[in-house]
């Protein structure tokens, strides 16, 4: 008998959306497949001309707001239980960028991923 694979494929909102007149952020993937329990790095990279008030990533289930997965000042006890152990993020100011670690992948993280230079909620 074959073996049943699940994939979780993770989509990437892919933009470079112009802020102001310097600032924007770029993601260079369209979507990531991943087997259960595979590990990924999703990139961004972002410019801005001014003071940025910190870089974001978010996720938005299917028929779904987006939700605040973490920013780079989020303390481990400010993510959201569903992402703790296995989400996490490098920034890199030096190179302005600011990449999402997933390890581990589920099921349940399949979703469009998206990063931003602002809060958007």
């Amino acid at each position: 008998m074959e073996q049943e694979r699940t994939w979780v494929t993770v989509l990437l909102f892919c933009l470079s959306i112009k802020m102001t007149r310097a600032d924007s952020v770029t993601q260079h993937s369209n979507s990531i497949v991943l087997k259960q329990r595979e590990s990924s790095i999703i990139q961004c990279k972002y410019e801005t001309a001014g003071t940025a008030q910190g870089v974001f990533w978010y996720i938005q289930d299917p028929n779904q707001a987006p939700q605040l997965i973490l920013s780079e000042y989020s303390e481990k006890e400010d993510i959201p239980p569903r992402f703790q152990h296995r989400f996490s993020a490098s920034h890199n100011n030096a190179e302005k960028t600011f990449h999402l670690n997933i390890t581990a992948a589920v099921l349940s993280d399949s979703a469009t991923y998206f990063c931003a230079l602002r809060p958007t909620l």
